[in-house]
């Protein structure tokens, strides 16, 4: 089934519309099985299964800590500042110098 479809011009030329512009475009339906609704509601299921979805204080904090690890890895790693700091010849000693700098990072963010 072809997804856009011109319209006939023997119709259009009758009722005087122009042809150029009259397309119809048709979406194929979904077969892709989803448990969310429109709505944004659940299907009914079991609450186990929701209940063991759910996260704990510390997997939050691990999950905050690993963002912000991610955060200060891409930003040292694209820092044009710290790679004229390099001063090794590799590109293992400048992954070096970024690790250093997020883990002093990491300390600044974390500091209560």
């Amino acid at each position: 089934m072809p997804l856009l479809k011109r319209g006939s011009p023997s119709n259009a030329v009758s009722q005087g519309i122009n042809t150029q512009a009259t397309t119809v475009v048709t979406v194929p339906p979904s077969t892709i099985p989803t448990k969310v609704r429109i709505g944004g509601t659940r299907e009914a299921g079991s609450k186990a299964s929701v209940a063991a979805n759910t996260m704990t204080k510390a997997d939050w904090a691990n999950k905050d800590r690993r963002i912000s690890r991610q955060g200060l890895f891409q930003a040292a790693l694209q820092s044009v500042g710290i790679l004229q700091l390099n001063t090794g010849s590799t590109l293992e000693d400048y992954l070096k110098l970024v690790e250093q700098v997020v883990e002093r990072g990491l300390e600044f963010v974390n500091k209560e």
